[in-house]
């Protein structure tokens, strides 16, 4: 089978398509033919050597995958041999076929693509685990035009929270304002803060969600209101968000992190809440696609920050 693989840390030029054998499904699992292939920060991240437990190499990333069932291990009941369905794993997912937990794995309805599937994987989960760490009236939304932050603007929208967006370029506000935000600001401009601030008439918002962290990060912290709460998530600038202990002493203010891998028990209950937003026509699950032989031009746009929603690798 086609698999994309590296055999050394590095730049995105170490990712690296080769032929291994096609892997077999042990107790409770299943074998997925791939259609598509969700690209995340942290392959990037397991790429350059970041991760923070060692990788056996060669290895071979993605974690989030769409296609048909190809074959059961024996016992498996819950789904058939043909079926279209979405699974996690825990790597393997930059590849022709890949193997399961039948546990994990989600039937596809009729009317949602392979490559829109893979956002209800982890972005989509992620979204709705953050509007879920408490009862905020607004949010500001960082790198909302992310395949985590295209979901968070839709999803706050829907629970009728006051949604503020920011992006790294003016070319992505247009696109993000589509998708429901009230207001949509860049932080490549100096007076973003003042902007927010400026929306919220100069009483901040009651969360701040962070995947960018450095200056960006650390700036979004001006725009929090008083008791209001930090979420960090990520820190796609390469940097962490440094936090002015006064401030949240002064204003009551609350920083956690996040990762939807700490609820993998309500996965299941987040992708409904997902797809019912979906079915009622209330959640676009937007998609920027390459084929599996340009794997390394979507490492790199996405590090780069050039793309706009999901990031998925096809194999069909």
């Amino acid at each position: 089978m086609k698999a994309v693989q590296f055999s050394e840390h590095g730049a995105a030029e170490v990712l690296q398509l080769v032929d291994l054998p096609t892997p077999q499904p042990g107790a409770g699992q299943v074998l997925i033919k791939v259609a598509a292939s969700g690209v995340n920060y942290a392959d990037i991240w397991q790429r350059q050597g970041l991760s923070p437990k060692p990788l056996p190499l060669p290895y071979v990333a993605g974690y989030e995958v769409a296609g048909t069932i190809e074959a059961l291990a024996e016992g498996v009941t819950n789904v058939q041999v043909g079926q279209r369905v979405m699974a996690m794993l825990p790597s393997g997912g930059y590849a022709e076929y890949a193997v399961a937990s039948a546990a994990q794995v989600i039937p596809l309805p009729a009317e949602l693509g392979y490559a829109e599937a893979t956002a209800l994987l982890a972005q989509g989960p992620t979204a709705v685990g953050l509007l879920n760490t408490g009862l905020y009236a607004s949010v500001l939304v960082l790198a909302a035009a992310g395949g985590v932050g295209s979901m968070l603007v839709q999803v706050a929208k829907n629970r009728g929270q006051q949604v503020i967006a920011a992006v790294g370029s003016e070319a992505k506000k247009a696109w993000v304002q589509a998708l429901g935000a009230e207001a949509v600001v860049s932080y490549a401009e100096a007076d973003w803060v003042q902007q927010v601030r400026a929306v919220t008439a100069g009483q901040g918002v009651a969360a701040v969600f962070d995947a960018v962290g450095g200056q960006v990060g650390t700036e979004a912290l001006q725009v929090l209101g008083a008791g209001g709460t930090a979420v960090i998530y990520g820190a796609a600038s390469g940097e962490p968000t440094k936090l002015d202990a006064q401030q949240l002493i002064g204003q009551m203010q609350v920083v956690r992190g996040y990762t939807v891998f700490g609820e993998l028990g309500r996965l299941g209950e987040y992708t409904q809440e997902l797809l019912d937003y979906f079915r009622a026509g209330q959640l676009q699950l937007p998609v920027q696609t390459y084929p599996v032989t340009k794997a390394p031009a979507a490492h790199r746009d996405l590090e780069a920050r050039r793309t706009q929603g999901k990031v998925v690798l096809l194999f069909e």
